[in-house]
């Protein structure tokens, strides 16, 4: 703490942080513990106590403690009478618009909030989604907005993206959703007028792209100039993201290093005094970084390039630990909370690599390669990929080994497309015509950008999925970089050999810790032999998985959102897909398709693009052909055809597709039975709803449990299902079309669950789950979960009892 005392400082206040996320404090109560070991810091301070870096480190614990604190209760209730009803509020636009392809959020200062004859006056952000195309308004125009209130939606599935908690380490606490552009109206004109004209600008300088070039390059353009994301298209996310260039496409170090580059050049070229320099270009860089819109990354790499300017400019030595300290701390003491972004930690942990791990590889690197340059992006590339890895493993489940080369192709480039999009930018406000014809090399650069980066993801291995790390694995990474940093330097093994020397006892300790760690996250214990079945929140849908003391995985049904089964995006590909991912499913062995509702079945394009699928089991009506029943019902009206192009295209590619009904049996694991009870034979017909009742129905037996899988069986089929005969007795039932009124009360006393699962969405259109449904669970001793209010579903059981777990605590629905 003596030679860098910002840097433990620093370390300090992000561990009061995070002490805020665990303990509950009342503000008064810590803000009055600071004051407290401040006056402590100064008597110290006066009095030469030696202990005094101790109160100074304590203290400034206390301070990210207390505004940690402040910043949690920043969400203000008063709007939580408001939520699920249609309101009108009145209220500033705060930042600069988020403009998508389908929609436009904005970040609104809502001042004044009516419904009905009710108005209330009051200052809290509320973020605003307007649906419908219409006009788009800027920072600091004051509107009128017309719309359905609600509760941004919370993390119901485990390691999943927590939107609620991400508004709220903003402040925000509800959402307008606004569905017709009639529904907004301007007032007025407020904010800050330095702030509005330079966004004013970039709006400008965005739409020079746009004129000049097609649509999904003018979007790249202006994402790596800029920091616009929102109009880049999900496939080149993707694509970027695979390949470890996705930095590229959001402004970091690297695009704030380029323009400091460019704005000292510019400053020697024109040959200005040396006095003037480092205020011009300091100037340049915090324009930058507001057009840019002030990001972690952008925030962090903007705050050392002016320090080092800076530093330089007053002939002051440069210490790169205290600077980056110095930028941490900045950052956290505008917006405490950032300490849980992911943009934050990757920014931060990236630059920590390049300046700590840099020099070492360089040095590595030599011997082997003699030209500076590319040794130089060699160890770059390398030292932000090896500081970023345990942080990508953990928030995004993937290993990009192509990241080295790709990003060998992509910075060079980068350089360049970035240089000619800020000059075709800006001489596009005077010139539109020299703006057309730079932008022809441009759009050049981008195809070759392009083409480069998916020959990288294209390479056999390019990208491996990895199950979720857990924290203390993510944490441990790094102390395991700084050894070996000290075994490759002699002065890091000299002193390594000295410290194991005097605590010896350690040694085996340290050996023995780390083998555990890595055991625990590589290997499963062979004692572990359970049924594990996941019973996944994806809404208004079904998604089951089902994972076998064997080791086999069998997806029963993928969600599906409207729309989904012609475009491909929804809960397959949110939700599902990702799901899998942080369990570590590389493979399904059985995908199961219930029947062809888009509830059901709308994320299948999703999940058989990103897993190989050894076996398809669908519904006869709308499958396959190789069924008995299935030529009755090929040409169903009912049957979407999207589902049944993408079932054709399964079989196209070789993958077997097989339709089951009553009588058959999955062979799937030697320690499970799996039989077919549903839909019967002959299929039902002229029944209120064909579909639903020719639902595959499942019954899985482990040991003494059972598990019945129902999909959406109506009345009629449940009826049938008794009338065979067939013991319907189950452990675990899941309650047949999301908890609909059309469940026979015989048919549940026939299955006599102790533990019964809803997969249902919040608010629905269609009631579910219903009242009656509801009333004959509870007349049972039946534990019932709801993924609507207790997120994700996870059973456990070897066989004999079984263990529950959810993804959130149960709220009022």
């Amino acid at each position: 703490m003596v030679s860098r005392p910002l840097v433990f400082l620093t370390l300090a206040f992000a561990a009061g942080i995070s002490l805020a996320e665990a303990r509950e404090c009342h503000p008064g109560v810590a803000f009055s513990l600071c004051l407290i070991l401040l006056l402590a810091a100064v008597v110290g301070y006066f009095f030469h106590w030696s202990f005094n870096r101790w109160i100074m480190l304590a203290l400034f614990l206390a301070l990210g403690f207390t505004l940690a604190t402040v910043e949690k209760g920043r969400v203000s209730p008063v709007l939580d009478e408001y939520t699920g009803h249609w309101v009108t509020l009145e209220g500033v636009v705060s930042r600069e618009a988020d403009i998508r392809p389908d929609r436009v959020y904005y970040w609104l200062e809502a001042r004044r909030i009516s419904m009905g004859r009710e108005t209330l006056e009051l200052q809290t952000p509320v973020l605003v989604r307007a649906d419908a195309p219409g006009p788009v308004y800027s920072y600091g125009d004051y509107l009128s907005l017309h719309g359905l209130l609600v509760r941004p939606p919370d993390a119901g599935n485990p390691g999943e993206f927590d939107y609620r908690a991400y508004l709220a380490r903003r402040g925000v606490g509800a959402i307008l959703i606004v569905r017709e552009p009639a529904s907004i109206q301007k007032k007025g004109t407020g904010g800050n007028p330095v702030v509005r004209g330079i966004l004013r600008l970039k709006e400008k300088l965005l739409a020079v792209s746009q004129a000049t070039l097609p649509p999904e390059k003018a979007a790249l353009i202006n994402g790596i100039v800029f920091g616009s994301q929102g109009q880049i298209d999900r496939k080149t996310w993707q694509l970027f993201s695979e390949s470890g260039v996705v930095h590229i496409l959001s402004v970091s170090g690297l695009h704030v290093g380029l323009v400091l580059a460019g704005a000292l050049a510019l400053v020697r070229l024109v040959r200005l005094p040396f006095n003037l320099t480092a205020p011009l270009v300091s100037v340049a860089l915090l324009l930058y970084a507001i057009l840019c819109g002030l990001g972690p990354a952008v925030t962090r790499s903007t705050i050392m390039a002016l320090m080092f300017l800076w530093a330089h400019h007053l002939d002051r030595s440069r210490d790169w630990p205290t600077t980056l300290a110095a930028a941490a701390l900045v950052s956290l003491i505008v917006r405490p909370l950032s300490l849980y972004d992911i943009g934050f930690q990757l920014s931060f942990a990236a630059t920590w690599g390049i300046l700590y791990l840099g020099p070492v590889l360089d040095g590595l690197l030599k011997n082997v390669i003699r030209h500076t340059w590319l040794r130089a992006a060699l160890w770059v590339s390398l030292a932000a990929q090896l500081a970023t890895l345990s942080l990508t493993a953990r928030y995004y489940n993937l290993v990009s080994p192509v990241s080295l080369l790709a990003n060998l192709a992509a910075v060079p480039l980068t350089g360049m497309i970035l240089a000619l999009g800020t000059a075709s930018s800006l001489l596009g406000l005077v010139v539109p015509a020299l703006a057309g014809f730079i932008n022809i090399s441009t759009s050049l650069l981008l195809d070759l950008f392009i083409k480069l980066v998916s020959l990288c993801r294209a390479l056999p291995g390019s990208v491996i999925y990895v199950p979720t790390p857990p924290f203390f694995l993510v944490v441990a990474w790094y102390p395991l970089l700084f050894l070996g940093v000290l075994l490759v330097s002699n002065e890091g093994r000299a002193a390594l050999r000295q410290f194991f020397s005097r605590h010896h006892r350690l040694l085996p300790v340290v050996f023995m810790g780390g083998g555990l760690l890595i055991s625990i996250f590589l290997f499963k214990s062979p004692g572990e032999k359970q049924l594990v079945v996941h019973f996944i929140d994806v809404g208004q849908g079904d998604s089951i998985l089902v994972q076998t003391p064997g080791g086999k995985n069998m997806l029963v049904d993928t969600g599906g959102w409207p729309g989904e089964l012609e475009t491909g995006e929804g809960a397959g590909e949110k939700v599902v897909v990702p799901y899998l991912r942080r369990l570590g499913v590389r493979h399904l062995d059985v995908l199961v398709l219930t029947h062809p509702h888009e509830d059901h079945a709308g994320g299948m394009k999703a999940v058989v693009e990103a897993f190989p699928v050894d076996l398809v089991l669908v519904s006869p009506v709308g499958g396959t052909g190789n069924h008995p029943a299935t030529s009755r019902q090929q040409n169903n009206d009912g049957v979407p055809l999207a589902y049944k192009a993408t079932i054709a295209g399964l079989a196209a590619r070789g993958v077997p597709v097989k339709a089951v009904a009553a009588g058959d049996r999955l062979h799937l694991d030697p320690a499970l039975e799996i039989r077919v009870l549903g839909p019967p034979r002959p299929l039902l017909t002229g029944t209120r709803s064909d579909l639903n009742n020719a639902s595959v129905v499942l019954r899985v037996q482990y040991g003494e449990k059972v598990l019945l899988l129902t999909g959406d069986m109506e009345v009629e089929a449940q009826q049938a299902l008794v009338n065979r005969g067939v013991d319907p007795g189950c452990s675990v039932l899941k309650i047949p079309h999301h908890g609909s009124r059309y469940l026979l009360p015989s048919f549940l006393e026939k299955t006599y669950p102790e533990v019964a699962v809803i997969s249902v969405g919040r608010h629905n259109n269609f009631g579910h789950p219903a009242p009656e449904t509801l009333e004959h669970l509870a007349r049972l001793p039946v534990k019932v979960y709801r993924t609507d209010l207790d997120g994700a579903v996870i059973l456990r059981t070897d066989g004999k009892r079984i263990l529950v777990r959810t993804g959130r605590l149960r709220q009022a629905a």
